[in-house]
């Protein structure tokens, strides 16, 4: 294959990638590097490019394409994963992704990348295919929901996350269960809070949300912050201290 004809079928890449199609070859590393230096290819950032050339002329690449050329085992988290299913209540310029590597965080054309690592994968994950016919690995519905009750300020406070939570249609309640149950117990005070407000809508069985309330322990806990400015509004069910009262946030759910 000529570098040419590599440009034109590889709008993201990264050096492996080539390495492996033109291996040991300096001719070809210089006419990448010439590439480079006449803008038929953007770097993105050390050993990660885009390719301009001919078909992918005034093309942007998919933020999902250029984090998984960055690692080799992306697995697209938080606001990403919530995008990927389709729920995300908000736009945003932010994508991010479990990965094992320890890989720095870069910003490209506006976007940011954030990278999470994780020592083990421990996280449910699924693939999710795309109508352009790409597909991408991501943490599956149940996992996505404890992750971003878990970390909300990692999807931007706790209006976004119970809006796009909501926009499920159905969760598995055994493994949504299981999987808050080996985080935190804070995470199942969350997950509880959230199930028996949107216990019609995802068919919940009472005796799911009673098993949570019992065992969930003394707390308190705190839906999004303990410190300052602290949550403050007291829900007695769940020893769970809430951002905002709790029937301006259930609206959240209703919207």
């Amino acid at each position: 294959m000529a570098i040419k004809e590599f440009l034109n079928t590889h709008h993201v890449f990264n050096r492996a990638e080539f390495n492996a199609t033109f291996p040991g070859s300096s001719t070809d590393a210089n006419l990448l590097a010439r590439a480079v230096g006449n803008g038929r290819v953007r770097r993105v950032r050390h050993g990660l490019y885009i390719s301009e050339t001919d078909r992918f002329i005034g093309t942007p690449p998919s933020p999902f394409d250029i984090a998984s050329k960055a690692v080799d085992d992306a697995v697209f988290c938080y606001l990403s994963a919530l995008q990927l299913h389709g729920v995300l209540h908000n736009v945003t310029s932010r994508t991010q992704f479990y990965t094992v590597h320890r890989v720095p965080r870069f910003r490209f054309s506006g976007q940011e990348y954030f990278p999470l690592r994780v020592n083990e994968r421990l996280i449910e994950t699924q693939s999710i295919f795309l109508t352009t016919g790409s597909s991408y690995q991501v943490t599956s519905r149940e996992q996505t929901v404890v992750d971003c009750l878990n970390r909300i300020s990692l999807v931007g406070g706790a209006e976004i996350v119970l809006r796009s939570l909501s926009g499920f249609t159905y969760v598995d309640t055994e493994k949504v269960v299981a999987i808050a149950a080996r985080t935190s117990q804070s995470a199942c005070a969350k997950l509880g809070w959230l199930l028996e407000h949107m216990k019609a809508e995802w068919v919940i069985d009472n005796k799911i949300v009673a098993n949570l309330r019992v065992n969930i322990g003394a707390g308190p806990y705190y839906f999004f912050s303990s410190t300052s400015p602290k949550d403050c509004y007291w829900s007695s069910r769940w020893s769970l201290y809430l951002p905002y009262p709790e029937e301006e946030m259930a609206s959240w759910l209703r919207a």
